[in-house]
């Protein structure tokens, strides 16, 4: 038998320490004892045995995207870095595609695309990591035709740590039931950090969706592709209001799954007055409407009638180049930034009085280049489930919205709190300053964290942090969190509780 490699350690004294210690939020650094960076599941285990052994604090990153300090706070003795675990390969049985947790988006997706001819609704943040990204549920462009990426999740790999302190390598399965079955069910959105280290996911699509040579949707041939700049002074107060308006009430109209419709996806940036511009991203599978029809008159409707011009540039592109068009790397102002963020889930359109809320913050005197409010679409595939079935229990929303503001300057720090905080719990108000879980909201999304809702000064709504994120799942998580993590050895701000 062949002895397990020594995994590669960085300390202080390492020149990439440096870069290792900062996660992609700049506000918070991740300044352990050493880093590991693990080439196999094998490498992560011997290093969570040895830290958990000798009584070290421990915690693991994939992609590093998290607005949080979950990584760094309370300050671990090791970190474990899983970007080596990046590989992507046919399942054991060959039915289905196991990812390596340290997979990014952009690495997932080119290697389903160039080896197999299939796609899974991940994200349009290509620098994102597969263990992150799956932990919450995931969602991306396709998702409205496809449902989330845990949708398609048959299989985690996992290393746990039990009540004598022994880790172990399991595999749980869709299939599996008893304490096995709860732990693959935790990983269907319960969020990172919570029950072990996740080494790898197995995929297999639903059979109403799995239509590839490995179980796994087929790709489309052809995108409509969209990047619309819409001047802010092109743009009073109420062709503003108009325009975000009917972004919403598009999406009420065509939130059924199964629909020509449910074949397009758009992302409205909504940003700061000083940045120039609100920015549409839209895309629509050209397979399905070949002449476009469906984006072209859902574009046309935000501004009928308004006197507003957009700026196009486009066009029809083959799958990979379109997704490739419409992603958002990680480039430019939000690179080594200091940022926060918040989230929501939409179950109906808000009122013209908080979009006027937003179009009052977006024109403040605020150095907010890049400071905005991200509408997405939500629904058709999405909302096919129940909300019992996967921990993401948000199952009936039209559109999700991610509020956000970046900057370098850690003096800016109390400035850019307070204008997002001032924006979002203006805009929420009826709620408690939070989304709260009710007729015209559903709470928010665990992969974009907000510490803010601990806070009752700040969450006013009497509903529980967990409530917002987890919903009516919470008690279950909390069960496995129990079974499987007995010694809370993974825990951070807004882990599991046990």
């Amino acid at each position: 038998m062949t002895a397990p490699m020594t995994p590669l350690t960085v300390g202080p004294e390492d020149p990439r320490y440096i870069e290792l210690s900062h996660s992609d939020n700049h506000r918070f650094t991740v300044e352990p004892a050493q880093f590991v960076l693990p080439v196999t599941p094998d490498e992560t285990v011997a290093a969570l045995r040895g830290a958990v052994s000798d009584r070290r604090g421990v915690a693991c990153r994939s992609g590093g995207h998290c607005g949080q300090d979950f990584v760094g706070t309370p300050r671990r003795d090791l970190v474990l870095d899983l970007h080596n675990l990046n590989g992507v390969g046919l399942s054991e049985d060959g039915l289905g595609v196991r990812i390596g947790a340290g997979a990014t988006v952009d690495q997932a997706q080119k290697a389903l695309y160039r080896r197999w001819n299939t796609v899974l609704p991940l994200g349009a943040c290509s620098a994102v990591g597969m263990g992150g990204l799956v932990a919450g549920g995931g969602y991306g462009p396709l998702s409205r035709r496809l449902g989330l990426v845990v949708d398609h999740l048959r299989a985690v790999e996992v290393a746990v740590v039990d009540e004598s302190r022994q880790v172990r390598l399991v595999t749980a399965r869709a299939d599996d039931t008893g304490d096995l079955g709860e732990l693959f069910w935790a990983h269907t959105g319960g969020g990172g950090g919570n029950f072990g280290i996740v080494t790898a996911y197995e995929f297999r699509s639903p059979e109403h969706l799995a239509d590839g040579p490995v179980g796994l949707p087929r790709a489309s041939g052809r995108l409509h592709v969209q990047k619309i700049m819409y001047p802010w002074a092109a743009l009073d107060e109420q062709a503003f209001i108009t325009l975000l308006r009917r972004f919403f009430e598009w999406h009420e109209r065509h939130s059924a799954p199964g629909t020509p419709e449910s074949s397009l996806f758009a992302t409205l940036f909504v940003q700061h007055r000083s940045s120039g511009f609100l920015q549409l991203m839209v895309q629509q599978d050209a397979d399905v409407d070949p002449e476009g029809r469906i984006l072209r008159e859902f574009v046309a409707s935000l501004t009928e009638g308004t006197g507003a011009v957009g700026i196009p540039r486009g066009g029809v592109m083959s799958w990979l180049t379109g997704t490739r068009y419409m992603s958002q790397a990680d480039c430019g102002d939000v690179m080594g930034a200091r940022s926060a963020s918040k989230s929501a889930y939409h179950r109906t359109t808000p009122t013209d009085d908080q979009f006027a809320v937003l179009h009052r913050h977006l024109n403040s005197d605020h150095p907010g280049q890049a400071s905005y409010v991200m509408l997405n679409s939500y629904g058709g595939e999405i909302n096919r489930r129940d909300p019992s079935d996967t921990v993401a229990a948000q199952r009936d929303s039209i559109a999700k919205s991610s509020w956000f503001s970046a900057w370098q300057d850690a003096g800016q720090d109390g400035l850019h709190l307070g204008w997002l905080r001032g924006l979002y719990e203006e805009f929420f108000a009826g709620t408690g300053g939070v989304p709260a879980v009710g007729d015209r909201t559903d709470g928010c999304y665990i992969n974009y964290p907000d510490a803010d809702l601990l806070d009752p000064a700040r969450n006013r709504s009497g509903q529980p942090w967990h409530h917002l994120y987890y919903k009516d799942n919470y008690a279950r998580l909390r069960s496995a969190k129990r079974t499987w993590d007995p010694l809370n050895i993974f825990h951070h701000r807004m882990s599991i509780e046990p």
